[in-house]
């Protein structure tokens, strides 16, 4: 199997939510838990004896735990070791909170904690601070203190702060230490408050490697916008703008890397927001782009674009190499691609409902994507003739080795694509995606195991070069899966994962 495309990748889409088994609690209260009549007195006597004796014996252990402290061998670790440690907790993700709980555990732990500057680095408004602004304001001078001259990683979420006032507070003593803001990340529900962030962020730029804006969905397209960012990023690796126009990331980003472009991150929106799609094409076509993510968005069109001449220059992107759309019609996801030439993509990502014309503009021109391995579909419908179109166009591709399906718009899959993965030369005239090493399913009610034994038995033993085997299988929420049928993928498939 080529270890080179992330198959782990494919069909990952996280807003898909996981339903968690019921748990059973006992209810305290429970009527059937309590004897309403006086305790006799000798059981009373025993009852004070068994108190007496538990907090003797939590005593010993106490003392014992302390004992025990004395002579750890953390307790023995040098100053520099130990702050390495810390510093790789904190920065673990979900792991913010941790710095408190050093501080408490010994007082060598703490004054280590105070002599490493790292661990200050990670400056959070979020909804554990929302409306405690002067307690914020505290941990955030403290914080800038300590941290002496390491980057910092800012997070602010001004959602949780009522006063205008506390906003120009925060950014104000921010202000003077943003030229060593490595992550800024930037929430608010109206463009007074963003206008306050940017009139404060003038130094925000030479250190700045990632970049997260956000603006209240029914206030992002309110106002005029302007740029945040004053002066260039020569950093600047990873944008992220939600509710966000184009228009405030207008700066030199020589080495931009990851854009996403979001009408709302984690929930579902009838809603989209527009870009105008010139203005799109000259931002990403001057940078070392490779990785482009739209959700919930659509292309904005004028008169003068390059796609409406008789023929049009595409426009190239010579490093991207994974490129997602999720909830983009159909039109758009097409716009794109006719208008771009793509000599790098190795993954594509997409979302667009039940048209998939965009899919066969791809197969009539696979040259302007010689390097497509991964292609990932959600809310697609194999049902009635829409499997047609769908097969042709996966002919014209037997460069792909991985195929993700996600969510089915009619829930289920179907046994038809699986019975022509499986068909030779016979029946299909060639083998359908001959490369084929990896399928990954999620949220598919009908997938059972067996069609996917079909797939992987027919492939097993074909003549040398003909046909790849299936060495990668991922199902995902797929919850009609046969366990006869798991183990027996299991012994065929190097890699089985099953989430």
């Amino acid at each position: 199997m080529n270890s080179d495309p992330p198959y782990g990748e494919l069909a990952s889409w996280h807003d898909i939510n996981i339903p968690s088994p019921d748990v059973e609690h006992d209810d305290p209260d429970d009527p059937r838990r309590f004897d309403l009549r006086d305790t006799p007195a000798e059981i009373a006597e025993l009852d004070k004896s068994i108190a007496d004796l538990e907090e003797r014996l939590a005593s010993l252990r106490l003392k014992r735990e302390r004992l025990q402290g004395d002579r750890a061998l953390i307790s023995r670790l040098p100053p520099e070791i130990l702050s390495r440690i810390f510093e790789l907790g904190v920065e673990a993700e979900d792991s913010i909170e941790l710095l408190p709980t050093i501080n408490l555990v010994s007082r060598h732990w703490r004054n280590v904690a105070l002599e490493c500057p790292v661990l200050w680095t990670y400056i959070i408004l979020d909804s554990d601070w929302g409306w405690r602004v002067p307690a914020f304001l505290r941990k955030l001078r403290a914080y800038l203190l300590r941290s002496q001259a390491s980057k910092l990683f800012v997070d602010i979420d001004f959602g949780y702060v009522e006063s205008f006032l506390d906003a120009q507070t925060i950014m104000s003593d921010l202000k003077p230490h943003l030229s060593r803001c490595y992550f800024f990340s930037m929430s608010t529900p109206n463009w007074t408050l963003m206008r306050v962030a940017q009139e404060h962020a003038l130094e925000l730029g030479p250190n700045l490697e990632d970049l997260y804006l956000r603006i209240d969905a029914s206030e992002s397209e309110s106002g005029d916008p302007f740029s945040i960012l004053s002066q260039p990023c020569p950093r600047l690796t990873h944008v992220m703008l939600e509710h966000t126009p184009l228009e405030c990331i207008h700066v030199a980003m020589p080495v931009l890397r990851e854009l996403s472009l979001l009408r709302d991150q984690h929930c579902h929106s009838s809603s989209r927001i527009a870009y105008p799609f010139k203005e799109l094409m000259s931002l990403i076509t001057v940078v070392p782009l490779k990785g482009f993510r739209l959700r919930s968005a659509v292309f904005n069109l004028d008169s003068t674009e390059d796609v409406f001449r008789a023929d049009p220059i595409p426009y190239e992107l010579p490093e991207l190499k994974t490129l997602s759309f999720d909830i983009v019609d159909s039109s758009s996801v097409a716009l794109f691609l006719e208008a771009t030439f793509l000599p790098t993509l190795s993954m594509l990502s997409v979302n667009s409902g039940e048209d998939l014309h965009w899919l066969s503009h791809i197969s009539l021109s696979p040259r302007r994507f010689p390097c497509l391995r991964l292609l990932d579909l959600r809310n697609f419908n194999f049902g009635g003739a829409g499997l047609a179109p769908f097969v042709r166009a996966l002919h014209h591709l037997p460069q792909l080795t991985g195929l993700g399906l996600t969510s089915p718009s009619t829930g289920i899959v179907g046994s038809r694509l699986f019975e022509m993965l499986a068909a030779g030369p016979d029946t299909m005239g060639e083998w359908l995606l001959p490369r084929l090493e990896a399928l990954c399913m999620q949220n598919c009610a009908d997938i059972s195991g067996h069609e996917l034994l079909r797939v992987v038995g027919s492939r097993r033993g074909t003549a040398a070069g003909q046909v790849a085997n299936i060495a990668y299988l991922k199902l995902s929420q797929c919850y009609l899966l046969d366990p006869e049928a798991l183990e027996r993928l299991k012994d065929l498939v190097d890699t089985v994962r099953i989430l």
